[in-house]
């Protein structure tokens, strides 16, 4: 019987999205909670995104998504989940870098071997973020996305347990009514309306539109040669 022989030739390249993060002050937390806590979000996001990821040196991780346009969303969702989980003495949270384009990486491979280039720049920009007070950063943004970011650092700095927590239903359930929630977190409307509107939701959810959108145009710019026509955006649910 002729015997089948494994392809040697390289997967094409897709465009995937990468974060790389660590905890904050994991040291000082309830380690064990936290890290559970860290790992079942890691394996949410990477079901609901198509995508994987680990973890390295105990509070660092890193996560690779075929959904490209998720990256800011998956970002959010995953700090808005810690910040909401802590306990009340604690507040747990993460920096987390993110990096766009172009990877040989399939759900086959391990994260361990990757090496493109968004998992490099994912890498170097955790770094930087290692270095300052900013706990979010978007490799290869422009001067107008990177200041979009910082205002969207600071107001997910301010959170509070109850506000982040609000929030991180809203992005597991787009499109949830302020009922459901009430029904989820046990309070009455009113208190999550004003939840919603302490987390300033209505903001968040039109810049996380906004960041889908432009790596959505980046996608169709990349796609479309010189002879096309202009394509037609595609609707994202908010």
């Amino acid at each position: 019987m002729p015997t089948t022989r494994m392809s040697t030739t390289r997967m094409p390249k897709t465009r995937v999205v990468v974060l790389t993060g660590d905890l904050i002050d994991s040291q000082r937390s309830t380690t064990r909670a936290l890290y559970e806590q860290l790992d079942a979000r890691l394996e949410t996001l990477a079901t609901r995104y198509n995508g994987a990821w680990s973890r390295f040196r105990g509070d660092g991780f890193q996560m690779v998504l075929q959904q490209a346009d998720a990256g800011m969303d998956a970002a959010v969702a995953l700090r808005a989940n810690l910040i909401g989980s802590s306990p009340d003495d604690q507040r747990w949270d993460a920096r987390i870098a993110i990096a766009t384009g172009e990877s040989h990486w399939t759900p086959e491979h391990a994260l361990e071997d990757a090496n493109d280039a968004p998992f490099i720049a994912s890498g170097k920009a955790l770094d930087h973020l290692s270095d300052s007070d900013e706990h979010l950063l978007l490799a290869g943004s422009d001067d107008a996305q990177q200041l979009l970011v910082r205002y969207l650092d600071e107001m997910l700095n301010g959170w509070s347990t109850n506000s982040a927590e609000s929030v991180a239903l809203c992005l597991d359930e787009p499109g949830i009514t302020q009922a459901r929630l009430a029904t989820l977190l046990g309070i009455r409307q009113p208190s999550v309306h004003k939840r919603l509107q302490v987390a300033r939701w209505e903001l968040l959810n039109a810049t996380l539109t906004y960041f889908r959108r432009h790596c959505q145009d980046t996608l169709l710019n990349r796609d479309a040669g010189a002879d096309r026509g202009p394509s037609t955006e595609t609707e994202t649910q908010g």
